[in-house]
């Protein structure tokens, strides 16, 4: 039978929903495993869209970007909202499959009930997907598997990888159907089976509004594998669902085919909601084949947002649920609560700042108090988000997901904000106690950039414009980090890979206009001396006398009763000043406190011009002031100080040997997770290219937050039906999940820079690391001619 999906299938949209018909649910994968293929198709069947875009052409409703057109990738997450059923409201949001905007899923994440996670039935599990799956590990999943259009497309095998990789059950919902091809003499998918429904649904090649659907009795050629998989599913369920157990034994009497589907539908969501285990779809969402039953799956087995996991808070408070108003805080039904996990800039409204509503209703005019700055201030009006359309509303109720916009908003709120109203007076903050007003939730841990690049301004008129241009970058992706290094006097952006970086600069210079020039970062490197100077001394016939030099620090104790010692807050160096026989009571003119003010401005200056080694500032240098110093009695001025110890640390610099300085560089410690497999390749390069000294190889376990659960689902896998699959003996599942390892070194930062992309060549995509200075250390003698000569 052929017919349009306008009963079960039904398009429409609402605009009013219930708390428990709303789904706030995310696309979560590896890049090209396709989230954005099947987001479009969502909305093309909900009735959102009327015509179904491309992500090749670059017409697709939430890759709107100029640079995600142009790459075919999605770069930052989108929201969409559409009904489903006509009456179950979904806040969906695509995010990026790409490691370098990682930082755009764990923000996504941290105001969304559900997921749905994508896999590539040809690629199986993949590194970014496992890297998803764990920062979602709080989160109820549904499984999609991609693509089974595809030649060497594998259901069995992605399922066995699935259970064995992300330490879970399954819960086959449908499986592949394939018809046979005499002519090519090949299987070419065209449906699938459902196991509730006892149905076998398959879609139409010419129209993607048509579905054939069989009759209720599957026939011989599917009754087998639909009773194994009856089975199986069952099986699995009773494991967690008691009353399942009890229905199959005394009303179905022992059956599988028995149990009717509200039963099974109902212990599917319990089992979702409580991560016992995953529901497994299956499709070819280009194809348009199997995208209605994800559709259907999220709106029966993901929570809504008063069944959802509750916020993480920096305060002891009383979380209810509450069908009407979401989470309600302390039993405080006036008390609305808003989270801000993204901040975008709009040429036409400026500043956009996206909220998720946890309790109460959120009111265009309402006066909110921003608890993560203790800034109030009053908001405009409020939109909902379609992609980059806007729909203007009055309120946002609880469980739903908006924007705030306008000139009272720009720029007093941050990614990770938390935002508190009266939920029914606009003006009515002082009702709510200060524990209310200090609360704060779903905080934000910003990964540490990896790779940096030098920013210039084209001219000094353009100094101003560029600095602007960052902040609004770095407002809108905290991954990115502007910092000023001191020494070359570059401004350096950082972020979490090449390909960000690339996109960051793309931004400044197309959409924000800044003129600015791109360099290449230069490391810092610096210089130290080896063995105390000579001393040099100066006298003047006016009775200043100073006798200065200049050592090595090695960190040994302070001597108080014979010196002043005195931190230069610069590159680890500082000013020592024997104390003089001059009686206690100062008998100058010219304060103490000048004094030392002036030698050590002279001192920064020398030190920072460096040796006639190199002209890298010095590092880790003390210069030492003779006790025999003296001044004029009636001296006013620090000038004559300043003028005559500075020239006397350059000629301790000058005079001393180049054989007594030494170039140091800046030393990283870095923590790298690699896959058991990948072990020796990574220990390979950091040894050898990179000049790495390994510290320790440990095992993933608590470090990284995994648990060693592989052997456990290994033997679930085994025993778990799943139908035929070709494919199937290529399964990728030895050595997975607790086998990563935890390598530790110390690295040259000039050899990590672009390491990211080597790493990722050597662990096919899986390692990732994570990067901070250790400290500066000498340069051996064999890498000295490299770095002088750059």
């Amino acid at each position: 039978m052929v017919f349009k999906h306008v009963l079960k299938w039904k398009r429409g949209y609402s605009s009013q929903s219930a708390i428990s018909r709303v789904k706030n649910v995310g696309i979560i994968a590896h890049i090209d495993a396709g989230k954005t293929t099947t987001t479009e198709r969502m909305l093309y069947y909900s009735g959102k869209i009327k015509r179904i875009g491309n992500v090749d052409e670059g017409d697709t409703t939430t890759d709107f970007l100029p640079q995600e057109k142009q790459r075919g990738i999605t770069i930052q997450s989108a929201a969409v909202s559409f009904n489903w059923h006509a009456n179950n409201k979904i806040n969906l949001i695509d995010t990026p499959g790409h490691a370098d905007f990682t930082f755009e899923v764990i923000r996504s994440l941290k105001v969304l009930d559900g997921c749905i996670t994508i896999f590539d039935a040809v690629a199986g599990v993949e590194a970014q997907t496992e890297k998803v799956w764990k920062q979602a590990r709080n989160i109820p999943k549904i499984c999609f598997i991609n693509k089974m259009d595809r030649i060497g497309a594998g259901f069995s095998r992605t399922v066995k990888e699935l259970m064995v990789k992300m330490s879970t059950r399954v819960l086959l919902l449908n499986v592949p159907v394939f018809r046979f091809d005499a002519a090519a003499k090949i299987s070419v998918f065209e449906g699938v089976l459902d196991v509730l429904n006892q149905k076998v649904l398959k879609w139409s090649p010419d129209d993607p509004d048509k579905i054939l659907v069989g009759d209720s009795d599957v026939g011989n050629e599917y009754r087998d594998e639909l009773m194994k998989c009856r089975e199986s599913l069952v099986e699995t369920l009773g494991e967690f669902d008691e009353q399942l157990v009890e229905y199959f034994l005394d009303k179905a009497e022992g059956d599988y085919m028995q149990i009717p589907a509200d039963l099974l539908h109902e212990s599917i969501r319990k089992a979702t909601i409580n991560q016992f285990a995953v529901p497994v779809l299956c499709g070819s969402a280009f194809k348009n084949i199997g995208v209605q039953p994800i559709l259907d799956a999220v709106t029966r087995y993901l929570p809504s947002p008063f069944e959802a996991h509750q916020p993480d808070t920096n305060i002891p408070v009383i979380f209810t649920q509450d069908k009407n108003n979401g989470i309600v805080v302390n039993g405080n039904k006036n008390l609305c609560l808003a989270f801000a996990f993204k901040v975008v800039s709009d040429p036409i409204r400026g500043l956009m700042t996206y909220v998720r509503v946890y309790s109460g209703k959120l009111n265009s005019g309402s006066t909110i108090h921003n608890s993560s700055t203790g800034e109030t201030f009053k908001i405009g009006n409020l939109l909902i988000m379609h992609a980059n359309v806007t729909e203007d509303v009055k309120q946002l109720e609880a469980g739903e997901i908006g924007v705030l916009y306008g000139a009272s908003v720009e720029k007093k709120v941050k990614t990770g904000d938390t935002l508190i109203s009266h939920a029914g007076k606009k003006t009515g903050l002082r009702s709510l106690n200060k524990q209310e007003l200090a609360l704060k939730i779903n905080p934000i841990a910003v990964p540490p950039p990896v790779f940096s690049v030098a920013i210039e301004p084209r001219t000094l008129g353009n100094k101003k414009d560029m600095e602007q241009a960052l902040e609004t970058l770095v407002c809108e992706d905290p991954s990115l980090h502007v910092t000023l290094d001191e020494d070359s006097g570059q401004t350096l952006l950082s972020g979490m890979g090449e390909l960000h970086l690339e996109i960051a600069q793309d931004r400044l210079l197309n959409d924000l206009n800044a003129k600015v020039n791109v360099g290449k970062v230069m490391v810092s490197y610096k210089e130290t001396i080896n063995e105390p100077t000579k001393f040099e001394t100066a006298s003047t016939e006016s009775g200043y006398h100073f006798s200065v030099s200049v050592e090595p620090y090695v960190g040994r104790k302070q001597d108080a009763a014979l010196e002043e010692w005195h931190d230069l807050n610069t590159d680890n160096n500082f000013l020592v000043i024997e104390k003089s026989s001059t009686p206690a009571e100062w008998p100058y003119q010219i304060s103490k406190e000048s004094m030392t003010n002036a030698i050590m401005s002279s001192c920064i200056v020398a030190l920072n011009r460096g040796s006639k080694l190199s002209n890298f500032p010095l590092h880790s240098c003390v210069v030492r002031v003779k006790r025999d110093w003296r001044m004029p009695i009636d001296a006013t001025s620090a000038t004559n100080i300043l003028v005559m110890s500075r020239k006397l640390i350059g000629k301790c610099l000058q005079n001393h040997p180049e054989a007594g300085f030494s170039v140091l560089e800046p030393i990283m410690a870095i923590t790298i997770s690699a896959q058991q497999q990948d072990l020796g390749g990574v220990v390979q390069d950091l040894s050898g290219a990179r000049k790495a000294i390994i510290d320790s190889i440990e095992e993933e376990d608590e470090y990284m937050g995994g648990t060693n659960l592989s052997l456990e689902f290994e033997k679930l896998a085994e025993c778990q039906y799943l139908p035929k699959d070709p494919t199937l003996k290529n399964a990728n599942v030895q050595n997975a999940g607790s086998s990563s390892k935890i390598i530790k070194a110390h690295v040259p930062l000039k050899e990590m820079v672009s390491y990211m992309s080597k790493l990722r060549s050597l662990t096919q995509g899986r390692g990732s690391f994570h990067m901070e200075f250790h400290g500066m250390s000498k340069v051996t003698s064999d890498r000295l001619p490299t770095i002088l000569d750059d």
